[in-house]
């Protein structure tokens, strides 16, 4: 069997992991940037799992210029600068694979493409099989019958291997014909000017027929037209172009081929690191031996038992009613709360031990054991007894379960997933197995090892109830001692009224949601279906008829090379495998031909056919005959909900499609669709943070806002305004507390920059009050780290010190809106819990059924809608008070479409 020899492209891959995580940098509790470190490692210890090298080594750019800036002094000129956090970490990784047992490259003016031509020219053979990691297209030209490439598909750890006649596929040429087809097209991401007004079909055609560029000069003659003339201009460049993206094979790399061999990592070493970096999620995914046999240790001292007989059930329950205070966990047959059934429950009262209750089984039972029924009725009251301290882990789902068995779960103390949430909410994942992994240092059972993968999974139900039993414990024990963590941490942060006031019991309000859920009206989408693709059709029509030819639209090469090539629109945006053409960039070219308004359309409609139309009919439940969403407390990381199976906070809000949608959404018997809808309430919470005059006199004497800011910015009387006038004023005012930069409003508004710069001063000249509270917004965060709302949510902006603009920039925005719109979260959340509340105590058989931003969706009774609009505007108006007055409009409707 032939050997494998990976060399990495490390400062590729360093690069492609830390802009993984631009929008959502990974940053630890001391507040450093590891989004670089987290991914290459991922990237690379997910390689050696699957490929297991026989020889192995990462490659570097040196610290200083390479041979090509000498060549030309452009090279590489339109990059822009590594940002510092970035820089700190490709030095720290270096370190860490050197530690780990990797070899490290790096030659003086040579790039790590250098290394890996050598690599390649040195050490492939009949023998050895040498992968070049990187997903620079530049590499194609290295590939041969022993030299392969093992680039990035998607995401930080997918990868797929090139070979020779995958580059044909891909390119069109073998690759020794990638060098010169690249000398004639150039390459605009390391600024290699190529022949200018050659692009990436004219080349392929040139170098298909020449194959060479001294061919191609010595037939010139044959070569009519512009290309000829492009090509007599640009033949300087196109022989300077090829010395820049030849691939060195000579480098000076001073490693022998048994220097390379791969032996295994240092796995201490890197548990060590990876845990002091707070990667615990690589320790557990990549070196299970370290944690498993902490656990082992662990389960040595671990007092798990199975209830097995009547009175062992008893003494659990007296157990329990005596500490007055535990963590339990159901195990279901399905992830679906409202239709799943009881397998078992697991309780805990301390640390270490705990108790599993099998309520489901195939023949594991002992004959003496009761029915699952006589235990669910002797557990019923202990679950029901409000004076009793529950504690779980997402508990919403288990009170879901419970319902499901006609169990009222009371007494809901504390949740340990809404508890990490408010202590970071920037962190993405908050589940038992990570938080055991960040807090614990342990390694817990994960459901796939419980149950396997695919067609080898196995049910609950068939598991031996040992397996089993320590699994469903494990869970309690872990969320008991994670309540023992966050407790205490929610103190320290103040974070305790806003947990026990408003997260805590929201949990019974979403629960209750979930399980009325909605109705559709399946007629109605069964229509909408017919309707939308037949317009899809025929838009697809309007768009080959302005192509001139059939195509995949869905194909971004195909798209791309019809409105770049064909069609010669300008170019927006490249990526590495050619010219963007996503939504975005069709936005921006919208006006400069009539394909675009159809391509827009025809993406548009996609979506929503997949993602709503067709999708929704298919959600609805068998059990219940509707649609049941989840409601999501641990997600956003400025406290609003979002939901998900469906996502309604994406239909869209105003066009004419999400109104189609929502019209789908119906009332059962005898009642109406209420929607009841915060007015402006950003607004109105940006006058009561900045006590600016004059955004507190609009919203004191009922004066438009967008009316008053119009006539600021435009300089003309209110009585004067025009309709685009306040549309765009309606753009700044809330884009201002978002704070926009000028870019961000010229393109939100369709104005120049220097317009919306213009807008801006005059916007803050008109509101003085609320640049005074960006100003001590940015300057609070900068000092502690964080921005909170009213009643005390914090969100942390550590990347409002970076060193990095874009990076900085990014946080001050997020700390000006922060206050302001989790403000207006919590305010919602406070008049959910105080509208269920009145609903249940005036027995009204009215429901709250959605919640999406600052709107509440009721399916209401007719004989109770004076009561439940009395009862929603009084509770959303007064939910938490301000210096300006709240609004809040009602609705009816037949269904949500009208209401809305």
């Amino acid at each position: 069997m032939k050997k494998k020899l990976f060399i990495i492209d490390g400062h590729a891959l360093c690069y492609r992991a830390y802009f993984a995580f631009i929008r959502n940098p990974l940053v630890n509790s001391s507040g450093q940037n590891t989004s670089a470190i987290f991914g290459f490692s991922r990237m690379i210890l997910t390689l050696i799992r699957d490929q297991n090298p026989d020889y192995f080594a990462i490659a570097f750019d040196p610290p200083v210029k390479s041979f090509r800036f000498n060549l030309y002094e452009e090279y590489k000129a339109n990059r822009q600068k590594m940002p510092p956090d970035l820089k700190t970490q490709i030095e720290e990784i270096k370190n860490l694979v050197r530690e780990i047992g990797i070899p490290v490259i790096e030659s003086s003016d040579f790039e790590a493409d250098d290394v890996l031509g050598t690599v390649a020219e040195k050490y492939s053979s009949p023998d050895i099989d040498v992968y070049l990691v990187t997903g620079d297209k530049d590499a194609y030209q290295l590939i041969s019958d022993n030299v392969k490439i093992y680039a990035n598909k998607k995401g930080i750890s997918d990868f797929e291997i090139y070979t020779s006649d995958n580059i044909a596929e891909k390119t069109g040429l073998h690759p020794e014909l990638i060098i010169d087809y690249m000398a004639l097209m150039g390459d605009s991401s390391d600024n290699i000017p190529g022949v200018k007004g050659v692009g990436e079909k004219t080349a392929l055609k040139l170098i298909t027929e020449y194959s060479s560029l001294e061919n191609i000069y010595e037939n010139i003659e044959s070569i009519k037209g512009k290309t000829k003339t492009l090509l007599e201009d640009g033949k300087e460049m196109a022989f300077l172009s090829r010395d820049l993206v030849t691939i060195r094979k000579d480098v000076p790399i001073g490693l022998t081929i048994d220097e390379l061999r791969f032996n295994g990592l240092n796995t201490e070493k890197a548990v060590e690191y990876y845990n002091s970096l707070e990667m615990n999620s690589i320790v557990r995914d990549y070196f299970p031996e370290t944690a498993q046999l902490e656990s082992s240790t662990e389960h040595e001292k671990k007092d798990y038992r199975t209830i097995r007989t009547h009175e062992e059930l008893s003494i659990m329950i007296k157990e329990l009613k005596q500490a007055g205070l535990f963590a339990f966990d159901t195990e279901t047959d399905s992830i679906k709360a409202v239709e799943a059934k009881l397998v078992g429950m697991s309780f805990s009262i301390k640390e270490k031990s705990g108790w599993f209750l099998p309520l489901q089984s195939k023949g594991l039972f002992s004959e003496e054991f009761p029915e699952p029924s006589i235990s669910i009725s002797m557990i019923k009251p202990l679950l029901e007894n409000p004076d009793l301290k529950k504690i779980g882990q997402n508990i919403k789902y288990d009170f879901i379960v419970l319902k499901n068995e006609d169990i009222n779960l009371k007494g809901i103390f504390f949740d340990t997933m809404i508890a990490s949430y408010l202590i970071n909410p920037s962190e993405l994942r908050h589940n038992m197995d990570d938080l055991a992994q960040k807090y614990l240092n342990y390694k817990t059972i994960t459901f796939k090892e419980l149950v396997g993968t695919g067609k080898n999974a196995i049910a609950l139900t068939d598991l031996p109830m040992d397996r089993l039993a320590e699994y469903a414990i494990e869970d309690t024990d872990i969320t008991m001692r994670l309540y023992n963590i966050f407790a205490p941490m929610l103190k320290e942060n103040g974070l305790e009224k806003l947990f026990n006031e408003i997260e805590l019991p929201l949990i019974n309000v979403l629960a209750e949601m979930e399980i009325t859920g909605v109705k559709i009206d399946t007629l109605h989408f069964d229509e909408m279906k017919k309707n939308t693709l037949a317009m899809l059709d025929d838009i697809e029509k309007n768009i080959y008829r302005e192509a001139d030819q059939k195509f995949n639209i869905n194909s971004t090469k195909e798209l791309s090379a019809i409105l770049f090539e064909k069609l010669g629109l300008r170019t927006v945006k490249k990526t590495k495998t050619g010219f963007s053409t996503d939504i975005k960039v069709l936005e921006t070219l919208q006006g400069t031909h009539p394909i675009i308004d159809y391509l827009i359309s025809y993406r548009t409609l996609n979506k929503l056919q997949n993602t709503y139309i067709e999708s929704l009919p298919r959600l609805i439940s068998k059990k219940t005959g509707r649609i049941h969403t989840s409601f999501n407390q641990t997600v956003t990381a400025t406290g609003r909900l979002s939901s998900s199976d469906p996502n309604l906070q994406n239909i869209p809000a105003r066009d004419d499609y999400g109104k189609k949608i929502r019209t789908g959404f119906v009332p059962g018997k005898d009642s109406v669709i209420m929607s009841a809808d915060y007015s402006q309430i950003e607004l109105r919470l940006a006058a009561h943070f900045s006590n600016d005059e004059n955004m507190l006199l609009a919203f004191s004497k009922g004066i438009d806002i967008h009316n008053m800011t119009a006539s600021s910015v435009f300089g003309v009387p209110i009585d004067e305004i025009k309709p685009d006038m306040r549309r765009k004023a309606k753009i700044i005012n809330f884009a201002t507390i978002y704070g926009v930069s000028p870019y961000g409003l010229s393109q939100q508004a369709e104005i120049s920059i220097k317009d919306a710069a213009v807008f801006i001063e005059k916007y803050f000249q008109t509101y003085p009050g609320f640049k005074n509270y960006i100003d001590k917004t940015v300057s609070f965060a900068k000092k502690h780290g964080y921005v909170e709302t009213l009643c005390g949510r914090r969100r942390p902006v550590p990347e409002i010190n970076s060193t990095t603009s874009f990076m900085r920039e990014g946080a001050e925005r997020a700390a000006i809106n922060m206050p302001i719109q989790g403000t207006s979260a919590d305010m919602i959340k406070i008049a959910m819990i105080n509208i269920q509340n009145d609903l249940a105590d005036k027995k009204m058989k009215s429901k709250m059924i959605i919640q999406v931003h600052d709107e509440l969706v009721f399916e209401a009774k007719k004989d109770e809608l004076e009561s439940l609009k009395s009862i929603v505007t009084g509770r959303m108006e007064k939910a938490i008070k301000l210096n300006v007055p709240v609004v809040v409009d009602i609705a009816l409707g037949e269904n949500w479409g009208e209401a809305h």
